[in-house]
């Protein structure tokens, strides 16, 4: 980027500032004009030359000359002076205007042609262009030879930061979490934006957006990683200073690389889940030799000899639960056994169901639950069973899917066992045979007696010191009660299914708003 300053510095062509100011200024050209308003044909950026010869139209309007000059973004004037020119000498009314409104003014000797001085700029602009190039090309050297070695990506934002000279770099996740860093925690971004405030406005673009934004303490800049389909992550950069065309070009190639890397990853991961998919077909049928075998392939652990595992189900739309497969599939240290996850199955809603299958180990649990529920995905997770009896766990699995709500989006096999015989059957079914069952016993207000005699296990002395009255009269209201439903309640199953339906009625009233 040539400056004012370097222009007025140009050997052997004898400028001679008069009113020196912004002289680091980028120049974006030399040119020359005596029309008496050449903004029309200025984009910003000029050095602008003229001898004066149309002076005296503009003499009384200097002030009003140089106003259009620096409100279209003219960087410096050079007036050429001399014998044979319009002016001898730079005017002082031009020296007040330049310096009232802050541009930088010149004198240019009568021996200095102004072709000489376009020359001369044009020389430095692109000897500093070959340099910017060569410096480029070096850095992206240095980068390729970074993403090449051990842990590329990793490797690669460190010496991205290194060759942009400071500032920090990271490659992470749609949900923001930081895969790779170039040092500690991001600092604060010179938008003032998080990470996550970041990626958001920068996710709906897909591989096709970049974001740069600029702050007081410098520049962010993010760009999607991948080379095909959805973004695999992103890179963020936070720079201390401009993003300008070198450090542009430099980021470009790191965005490069780490998206070929980002390619190669997805290809990866891809041919495993999909082995790990078939495996677990494998499982759930019972063909466990097979699924070791298939596993093998992936050089992943064989499930033969896990002890106890589980089969999770998780359920919700196509993003959602893509996301919380994602979270699952992290990668795990060599010789831990991975979550197995099933190819995903899509129902008349347009929701998805995957089976998963895990070890039965308290850390793997938690990880189901917490992969749903920042997915918000709903989850049923089996009993636990052995390798080989895993079809046990996949139907209690769906049992529990069944039941989830949306105020209780994960549910084990295990809290329905501890709810009891209840907790077991189908809940509308369940619900409605016992509004049925109970219904005649609403009319009589009668359903606290019997809740309370089924509790003391129909002792009926029992039953009358709890309630508070003699025994004659709980034998009383107990006949009203078997002349509404028209069975003894000294019959066991009877008294079983009115426990029942009761635990029933019971869950009904909590779950009601």
């Amino acid at each position: 980027m040539v400056t004012v300053g370097q222009v007025l510095g140009l050997p052997g062509l004898g400028l001679e500032p008069v009113v020196e100011v912004g002289s680091d200024l980028p120049v974006s050209w030399v040119v020359t004009s005596e029309l008496a308003d050449p903004t029309p044909y200025l984009e910003g950026g000029e050095v602008l030359l003229l001898t004066g010869i149309h002076a005296s139209a503009r003499a009384h309007s200097w002030d009003e000359y140089v106003r259009r000059l620096t409100d279209r973004g003219v960087v410096a004037l050079g007036l050429g002076t001399g014998e044979r020119l319009s002016y001898r000498g730079v005017p002082d009314p031009l020296v007040s205007a330049c310096r009232d409104s802050g541009l930088t003014l010149f004198r240019v000797p009568e021996r200095t042609p102004f072709l000489g001085i376009i020359r001369a700029t044009a020389e430095m602009q692109a000897a500093e262009e070959r340099t910017a190039l060569e410096t480029m090309l070096s850095e992206q050297r240095r980068l390729t030879r970074a993403a090449v070695g051990r842990d590329g990506p990793a490797r690669v934002v460190r010496t991205l930061v290194a060759v942009l000279g400071g500032g920090w770099a990271g490659v992470c996740a749609a949900d923001a979490q930081v895969l790779e860093r170039s040092g500690p925690e991001p600092p604060e971004l010179p938008s003032g934006r998080t990470l996550t405030e970041l990626l958001e406005r920068l996710r709906p673009a897909g591989l096709r957006g970049s974001l740069s934004e600029s702050g007081p303490t410098g520049a962010v800049v993010a760009h999607p990683l991948g080379v095909d389909g959805v973004p695999q992550s992103y890179l963020v950069v936070a720079l201390p200073g401009p993003v300008d065309p070198v450090r542009t070009g430099v980021v470009a190639t790191a965005v490069a690389l780490l998206s070929l890397h980002a390619g190669r990853t997805a290809e990866h991961a891809l041919f495993r889940r999909r082995v790990r998919a078939g495996a677990l077909a494998l499982l759930l049928n019972g063909e466990v030799r097979s699924a070791d075998a298939v596993l093998a392939v992936a050089d992943d652990v064989p499930w033969s000899t896990a002890s106890r595992v589980r089969v999770a189900r998780l359920r919700g739309g196509p993003e959602q639960l893509r996301d919380g497969l994602r979270r699952l599939e992290t990668p795990t240290g060599h010789g831990v056994r991975p979550v197995l996850v099933g190819e995903p199955a899509t129902d008349p809603t347009g929701e998805q169901t995957a089976a998963v299958l895990l070890e039965d180990v308290p850390h793997r649990l938690a990880e189901v639950r917490a992969a749903a529920e920042s997915s918000g995905l709903r989850a049923g997770i089996g009993g636990p069973s052995t390798v080989h009896e895993t079809d046990g766990s996949a139907r209690e699995a769906l049992e529990a899917l069944e039941r989830t709500t949306d105020r209780q989006r994960v549910g084990t096999w295990d809290d329905l066992v501890d709810g009891g015989l209840a907790g077991l059957l189908p809940p509308e079914t369940a619900r409605a045979w016992a509004r049925d069952l109970l219904r005649p016993l609403l009319r009589n207000g009668r359903l606290p007696l019997l809740r309370t005699f089924l509790a003391h296990n129909g002792n009926r002395s029992g039953t009358a010191e709890a309630l508070g009255i003699h025994r004659n009269t709980l034998q009383q209201r107990l006949q009203e009660i078997e002349e509404s439903l028209g069975r003894s309640v000294d019959d066991p199953q009877l008294r079983a299914e009115l426990w029942i339906a009761l635990r029933l009625a019971d869950r009904t009233d909590r779950r009601a708003p």
